[in-house]
């Protein structure tokens, strides 16, 4: 709502002088604001991969140092040495790759192809397709059990998850779901199996030996991403929506804790040995920091446009980012994290600053006075007008 003075002539043009001399108050203070000292911040390395188009997922082999990206439009995986960050070969697979996962123990590479509703089974020794299993409708997410070789496949259009026998690449089972999941991560240590479901806001939890619906959590809206701390027996579930991370208990299947960030939550990712929690964010193209122990907000990392994947390498300290409109993986160094000291700026009445701003109120001054006085002498002079006369 605007106010408005009553009077429009001398007091009008002393308000709008009050202005301006505030105004140049604060001008003259900003041009000689001093440094201060402010909180420490971490910076961390941020370079950029070129890979093919429309980056959907990433995997690492912890072993090899071999980093795995799910192009979908490509209709491949490019393969980046993780020693170099140079990308050494494209690797051929199905139609609208997606989600994508490393067998850790075997290296077998696992893509989930959802155009054409099946998984590419890549040997690592050669680097080609080994087999493709059929799934069932628009698969499009995938995890695995590295102790037992279970590979667990969400299937986005048939509310359901195709279990498959890593040794046989058979399907074994097929498990009901909440409407449309779109991730899944399994806890190694108990082999319980995580699955959230974009429109149920829910996440369905699955007894890894029975193959079985055990618990069905409510979480924020629209959950996006899931991760496991084994040792800590927690579960992260990022919400996209509300920009909420919810934290599950791995014993009780409750949500024990909710951790606001921003809305667009789009991947999330656990490294234990560095302690840290990294959350991606297509909305605001960045990835989030958080400690592993306070969950306090450590830095914010700005990647590329319309981040959806990430995977960290614990060794290397890298975190790889797939930027789905940049056609480019996002490295974050970990290891090479140097300390700076955030500088803000605070006034300060230094002789020059008085003298300054005096001289900008003084010369404001003189010119709405002159303005006024004309503006009086040129009322005096002026004849009223006749009244008007009735007809």
């Amino acid at each position: 709502m605007r106010l408005r003075s009553p009077q429009a002539g001398s007091d009008g043009l002393l308000v709008k002088l009050a202005v301006i001399s505030m105004l140049a108050l604060m001008t003259g203070f900003s041009l000689v604001a001093v440094p201060c000292a402010g909180a420490s911040s971490s910076t961390y390395p941020v370079s950029t991969i070129n890979v093919g188009t429309s980056p959907d997922g990433v995997a690492v082999n912890p072993h090899t140092q071999l980093v795995y990206v799910s192009n979908y439009d490509d209709n491949n995986v490019t393969v980046i040495n993780g020693t170099t960050n140079k990308v050494v070969m494209n690797i051929t697979v199905g139609n609208s790759p997606m989600g994508i996962a490393v067998n850790p123990s075997t290296g077998m590479l696992y893509v989930v192809n959802s155009g054409d509703d099946n998984v590419s089974v890549i040997d690592p020794s050669t680097n080609e397709v080994k087999v493709n299993i059929t799934v069932n409708i628009l698969p499009i997410a995938v995890a695995i059990n590295p102790t037992t070789g279970s590979v667990y496949v969400v299937n986005n259009n048939a509310n359901s998850v195709s279990v498959i026998n890593g040794s046989t690449n058979r399907v074994v089972a097929n498990v009901t779901v909440g409407e449309f999941p779109n991730a899944v991560a399994v806890d190694s240590i108990t082999g319980t199996v995580y699955v959230v479901n974009n429109y149920d806001n829910s996440v369905s939890v699955i007894n890894g030996s029975t193959n079985t619906v055990i618990a069905t959590v409510d979480v924020g809206n629209v959950p996006d991403a899931v991760a496991v701390d084994s040792s800590k027996g927690l579960v992260y579930v990022a919400n996209n929506e509300d920009g909420t991370i919810s934290v599950l208990s791995g014993k009780t299947y409750t949500v024990v804790r909710n951790i606001t960030l921003a809305d667009g939550l789009s991947a999330i990712a656990i490294d234990s040995s560095a302690g840290k929690i990294y959350v991606a964010n297509e909305n605001h193209n960045n990835v989030a920091v958080l400690d592993r122990s306070t969950y306090k907000l450590l830095a914010t990392i700005p990647v590329g446009m319309f981040p959806n994947a990430i995977a960290v390498d614990s060794a290397k300290g890298r975190v790889y980012v797939a930027n789905f409109f940049d056609n480019t993986v996002s490295v974050i160094g970990l290891s090479t994290i140097t300390t700076t000291t955030a500088s803000t700026s605070q006034p300060a009445l230094t002789p020059g600053s008085i003298l300054l701003v005096t001289a900008v109120i003084v010369v404001i001054v003189a010119v709405a006075a002159t303005c006024l006085l004309a503006r009086r002498r040129r009322r005096r002079g002026a004849s009223p007008l006749p009244p008007a006369r009735s007809p």
